[in-house]
């Protein structure tokens, strides 16, 4: 338990911050975002060359673009980033789901099996709505969100998400993506890895667009752990849906006055 609300934050703090800070072997200073742009950040620098090479605080290897453009130096990354292909089966949350929980900012929630996960609402809801626990020493965990900041397309959300991932490669590893439909909805996957405090986790998420941002699901456990609990954790992520959006302390309509005669 006692990953269960750190790596939430963790890995929301990574994936939020939209932008990254760079440094080219000219010793210029530039703001890296996850849009697929960047720009110089000290006034006084400038730009004349039709590309570069910098290095990102966490250590991705970028080339800039004179058009104020970036790819990933590695090719692998960038086949990553660039080249999703298409899960074309229909999936959807399992038959054994027999709880809804619902996010106060979208109308997102997750179904889940409660004889086999526990649903826990965050402490701190900057970071998650919810946070799950899979059955006693079991070592399954997972969390849940929605964030009101508006993305063009759920292209615009994958470039986010795995940026997260590929941007600190000092301890995070992509292992998969994909488009999937779920319950109905268009969604980005994506499996990774990431080493926090001298552990190591695989993490499978789940995106959605929403009118106003979009809600992520993410089950997790100790990477030795994933292969034979990888299908729950799968479960858990198609859980993800539309839902009505929860309204905390919503109070009752007001009667029409009374009319005495």
């Amino acid at each position: 338990m006692k990953y269960l609300f750190v790596l939430s934050m963790l890995v929301y703090s990574s994936f939020a911050k939209s932008q990254a800070l760079a440094m080219t072997k000219e010793k210029m200073e530039v703001a890296v975002f996850a849009e697929g742009n960047w720009e110089i950040r000290k006034l006084n620098d400038e730009f004349n060359l039709s590309e570069t090479t910098a290095i990102t605080e966490n250590g991705a290897k970028l080339i800039l673009y004179k058009d104020k453009t970036w790819k990933y130096a590695n090719l692998k990354d960038r086949e990553a980033f660039e080249n999703i292909p298409v899960n074309k089966q229909l999936l959807t949350k399992p038959i054994s789901a027999d709880s809804l929980v619902s996010s106060e900012r979208a109308d997102g929630g997750v179904y889940l099996d409660t004889k086999k996960w526990k649903a826990y609402e965050s402490d701190d809801i900057r970071f998650s709505e919810y946070q799950f626990t899979g059955p006693d020493e079991s070592e399954l965990y997972g969390y849940f969100y929605c964030i009101n900041a508006k993305k063009e397309n759920l292209e615009a959300i994958k470039n986010e998400a795995i940026g997260s991932v590929l941007n600190t490669p000092n301890i995070s590893t992509l292992k998969k993506t994909e488009y999937r439909t779920v319950n109905g909805l268009p969604m980005f996957h994506m499996y990774y890895s990431r080493k926090i405090d001298g552990d190591r986790f695989d993490f499978l998420d789940n995106y959605f667009q929403t009118a106003y941002g979009y809600c992520h699901i993410s089950g997790y456990t100790y990477s030795n752990l994933l292969i034979k609990n990888k299908e729950e954790i799968e479960k858990l992520i198609n859980g993800l849906s539309k839902a009505d959006q929860f309204r905390r302390n919503q109070q009752a309509p007001v009667p029409p006055p009374q009319i005495y005669k």
